[in-house]
């Protein structure tokens, strides 16, 4: 049975990983069918998730008879789940404190690029929204202070978790991580807001500023 009679026979949780993919890909390329191309497409994602935490689109346009199209297609299923799932469960989540931050932000750790991150909380510190606030390269990302402060007036936030990886996998802070700190901090109190921490996340640890 095909994976769309079998979704319409039995239903959406019938189907295996593999299946769902098919879906997405609707068909496979001279000598090599759907699935088959589905297959190698599920194994990809489960071998990037294990070693780094997430999938990246460079793991899977490369499968023959995926291009950056359909990679793109993929990926966006992916984080919209992942999105929904945040918004149903977002209530229930609750980050008082840098080790429960580090909890959800640990996966940024083995990020090649240096990712900042703003985890925006209300007054009792239930997670609002997780955003990410700028994405730089292997050298850095920088930050400004309305970065933070328009999305946390938005969101209507009470304070802020700041998170940032360093690509090296050290996470000792800079100058500079110290100096963005400070300005983003005065600028939270001017709106009557607190920023909580500010956490650098390397491989294996992480370290706080505040």
């Amino acid at each position: 049975m095909l994976p769309r009679e079998k979704y319409l026979e039995r239903g959406i949780d019938s189907l295996s990983d593999m299946e769902l993919i098919a879906i997405i890909i609707g068909s496979g390329i001279k000598g090599h069918d759907f699935m088959s191309v589905s297959r190698s497409v599920v194994y990809r994602i489960r071998k990037s998730i294990k070693k780094n935490g997430y999938v990246d689109i460079k793991d899977i346009v490369d499968i023959l008879g995926i291009g950056l199209a359909t990679a793109m297609k993929i990926l966006s299923g992916i984080e919209l789940g992942r999105r929904l799932y945040d918004l149903g469960s977002r209530e229930k989540t609750t980050v008082s404190n840098s080790q429960e931050a580090y909890y959800l932000l640990k996966g940024m750790g083995s990020k090649k690029q240096e990712y900042i991150v703003g985890l925006f909380l209300n007054s009792r510190f239930e997670l609002l929204e997780q955003r990410t606030l700028a994405i730089g390269t292997v050298d850095g990302a920088g930050l400004l202070p309305r970065d933070v402060i328009i999305p946390a007036l938005e969101l209507n936030a009470s304070s802020v978790i700041l998170a940032h990886n360093h690509p090296s996998g050290d996470p000792l802070p800079s100058d500079e991580d110290f100096a963005v700190t400070q300005r983003v901090g005065k600028a939270l109190d001017l709106v009557g807001m607190k920023l909580l921490d500010h956490m650098v996340i390397g491989r294996e640890s992480w370290k706080s500023i505040c």
